[in-house]
């Protein structure tokens, strides 16, 4: 997926965050879906943090739930829909213990649980588990980036408060092996 929204391209100094995206394809591409899996949470933790208002300097499990509302949506066919907390709790269980349950799955009225399909549609039957397709999370994770970057490019508050992080993104520079 190219990362440009209605024929505008990303602001040059953007490039970062279409890194971090071909960082997941690539992760995809090997067939290493779990990195792929955790790297859609490190960009959307990462989207969170760029979307902090100036002088908030860590996200937190509100900031990230609203950015996952905000912008985290899939196609009307799919049976789940994103919800910020069912996917916070799914972050959580990943990176924290490599696990599907986290600490908010023990606590009344917890978030779905999700277990993870290579492709294919999600699949939901009511209960508290849900079955993510990787393919379409990092699908749904692109379209996220592209809708994130236009209301930027919309939005002069957004901008300057992605504008006060984005240098202090990881960059990759090739250096000739010798």
């Amino acid at each position: 997926m190219s990362l440009v929204t209605e024929g505008v391209a990303i602001p040059n100094g953007y490039q970062p965050i279409l890194e971090l995206y071909r960082e997941i394809a690539k992760a995809q591409d090997a067939d290493a879906l779990l990195a792929a899996l955790a790297m859609v949470f490190v960009g959307i933790d990462t989207m969170a943090w760029l979307s902090l208002p100036i002088g908030s300097h860590s996200v937190k499990c509100p900031d990230f739930c609203s950015w996952v509302d905000t912008y985290l949506k899939t196609d009307a066919s799919q049976p789940y829909h994103y919800v910020g907390i069912d996917v916070y709790a799914a972050r959580c269980a990943l990176l924290h213990s490599y696990g599907s349950l986290s600490n908010l799955h023990k606590k009344p009225d917890p978030p779905k649980t999700f277990g993870y399909l290579d492709n294919g549609p999600h699949r939901a039957d009511g209960s508290p588990l849900v079955l993510i397709s990787i393919a379409v999370l990092i699908r749904d994770f692109g379209g996220a980036l592209n809708a994130f970057l236009q209301t930027a490019l919309h939005n002069a508050d957004l901008r300057a408060r992605i504008d006060s992080r984005i240098e202090a993104l990881v960059a990759t520079m090739p250096v000739a092996a010798h």
